[in-house]
């Protein structure tokens, strides 16, 4: 089977994906509107398309004079970013694919998925909106039904749910879970446990507020008080000045606490130096707060680590709470305190629990588990034809 993605920038939770694909024997083909800071280009190299010469003067003069002092500015381009159509289509005719997905609904896809439909190409969507909801989530307006309506019917989504309770939650019509996946690398017996006698922390996200840095940093010099050989390790991406902003504030606040020997902040890192860091950690933290969607929650889990992450995060639900890990309440730090503070209570714990969240890596989140909720579309595309 020959499959295309077309991605507003090839993420490196898509890697083992497109790894999944070429092992069992397709093609992949990727479309990117840009390249992010961190890429790994190992099983697929993306066609960088970027947008159409007319949004482009409109986007430098939107960023750069109308919202230049609004760190967002530049996500408009997710939304209303119109893409090169011409060069699209040449890409899409010369790999004839079997399957389309389209990510987000936004005006790229729209035009994509115009093209798509008109020459018989199957779509699926592909976004991070849970695939259930409380009855009302879904708006369903006249911009959101025609937004609908001029993208796939189908959709994916690696979000089952926020949060992790499921009582009342209803599906979202033709939407179907497809899990991010990871590889399993380290087992629980290839590994050991509080490296030169410290408790090692990892948390990663953006250099900016929605990620809560600072309420780690809180916690952390709490716990030091109970657990004085906790470390705690931060990776975040650094790529503009409001990043660069926030990260020295951090930095500051960090010395202010007398906690410089305790925690230790990295930009930028590349995939390997994090999965470095991975082998050498006994608990992972995600601490941040309107999280669509984290690979991150089970990343670790592949090198037998257990993982907290807080409620609001389309992928709480990834974990099982007391066995891989735990989730605390959105933004509470005395909550966040005392689920590591239970986790870190018995030094067995972390050994245990890694265990566990390597087997549940292994067990429901590899290529097959994706796959089998792609053919489950396709198979009803075929019914419907």
């Amino acid at each position: 089977m020959r499959i295309l993605y077309v991605l507003h920038r090839y993420h490196t939770n898509m890697i083992s994906t497109m790894k999944g694909w070429k092992e069992n024997g397709n093609e992949v083909c990727v479309i990117s509107q840009y390249k992010g800071k961190v890429e790994d280009h190992k099983y697929v190299v993306p066609h960088v398309m970027g947008y159409s010469k007319a949004f482009n003067v409109f986007f430098k003069l939107y960023v750069n004079v109308i919202k230049k002092n609004d760190p967002f500015a530049k996500d408009i381009n997710l939304r209303y970013g119109i893409p090169p159509m011409k060069g699209i289509k040449k890409i899409i005719k010369e790999f004839n694919p079997d399957v389309i997905v389209l990510r987000e609904r936004s005006l790229y896809t729209m035009f994509c998925y115009h093209f798509c439909k008109k020459n018989g190409y199957r779509t699926i969507l592909y976004n991070l909106s849970p695939v259930f909801a409380e009855p009302g989530y879904y708006k369903y307006d006249l911009a959101h039904r025609l937004a609908r309506k001029l993208t796939p019917e189908y959709r994916i989504s690696p979000t089952r749910q926020i949060g992790i309770d499921m009582e009342g939650k209803v599906r979202d019509g033709k939407s179907f879970f497809a899990p991010f996946i990871v590889e399993p690398r380290v087992a629980p017996e290839e590994r050991s446990y509080y490296k030169d006698g410290n408790i090692n922390v990892f948390e990663i996200g953006k250099y900016q507020e929605r990620k809560n840095h600072f309420l780690m940093v809180n916690v952390i010099k709490r716990l030091s008080e109970k657990y004085p050989q906790i470390k705690l390790t931060i990776a975040g991406e650094l790529s503009d000045k409001f990043h660069q902003e926030y990260y020295d504030r951090l930095e500051k606040y960090i010395k202010e606490q007398g906690l410089e020997d305790r925690i230790i902040l990295f930009k930028n890192l590349p995939k390997a130096e994090v999965e470095r860091i991975y082998q050498e950690t006994d608990l992972f933290v995600l601490t941040s707060t309107g999280e669509p969607a984290s690979i991150t929650v089970i990343e670790p889990m592949a090198f037998s680590v257990p993982t907290i992450s807080g409620t609001d995060n389309g992928t709480a639900d990834y974990i099982a709470c007391g066995e891989t890990g735990e989730v605390f309440m959105d933004c509470d730090e005395d909550d966040l305190y005392a689920k590591m503070d239970g986790i870190l209570s018995e030094k067995d714990n972390i050994p245990k629990m890694g265990a566990k969240a390597y087997k549940h890596v292994c067990d429901n989140f590899q290529f097959r588990n994706y796959l089998d909720t792609i053919e489950e579309i396709l198979a009803d595309m075929e019914k419907k034809n």
